[in-house]
């Protein structure tokens, strides 16, 4: 009788592995001219969202979480990028670009081959239901990083806050620059 559970049991805990560690696809995008070694902080801004508020607070606090992680510091007072998310509830045409991965990208290219570098366009048609990170410079108000990820309307994201650190954490591991920290 053991030799029957055993097996089930493992098959079991591989499936219910498989399920929690799921990822979502995710597209990004991300400003070439970008100064990644000066973002040392952020702040969220503020935006209206469709989004009950229990879930707006578990992407916020996700979101802080991770960056902190990385290396960034939360400070309202003097951020050097702003953080934005939100959740479109309509299909809608997009248009993202063709990118080098960005961590090569940022880190090896020198400010010349950056300058060079030519945004190619792609037009993206996007499911119903698509969560969306933004970083907005705090200088010039520019897009240095967006993220994104579509189809969690078939998921139903809002009722499981599983499925919501998921899509987020999704879309955040692909933002792959971690701040060089400075002796003072």
């Amino acid at each position: 009788m053991k030799k029957i559970y055993l097996p089930l049991l493992f098959l079991f805990l591989f499936i219910n592995g498989c399920f929690v560690s799921k990822e979502y696809p995710v597209e990004y995008d991300y400003n070439f001219l970008g100064d990644f070694d000066d973002y040392k902080s952020f702040d969220f801004f503020i935006s209206e969202t469709y989004m009950p508020d229990a879930p707006k607070k578990l992407v916020k606090s996700t979101i802080k979480s991770h960056l902190e992680l990385l290396g960034y510091k939360y400070d309202p007072e003097n951020p050097s990028f702003y953080v934005t998310y939100f959740y479109i509830d309509d299909p809608l045409k997009y248009k993202g670009y063709e990118q080098p991965q960005m961590e090569s990208f940022v880190k090896y290219r020198s400010d010349s081959q950056k300058e060079r570098e030519k945004y190619m366009k792609k037009k993206l048609d996007i499911d119903e239901g698509t969560l969306v990170i933004n970083f907005t410079e705090t200088e010039n108000y520019s897009m240095i990083w967006q993220g994104y990820t579509t189809d969690l309307y078939s998921e139903n994201i809002f009722d499981d806050p599983r499925k919501i650190r998921v899509a987020v954490l999704s879309i955040l591991n692909n933002y792959s620059y971690v701040p060089q920290r400075k002796n003072n």
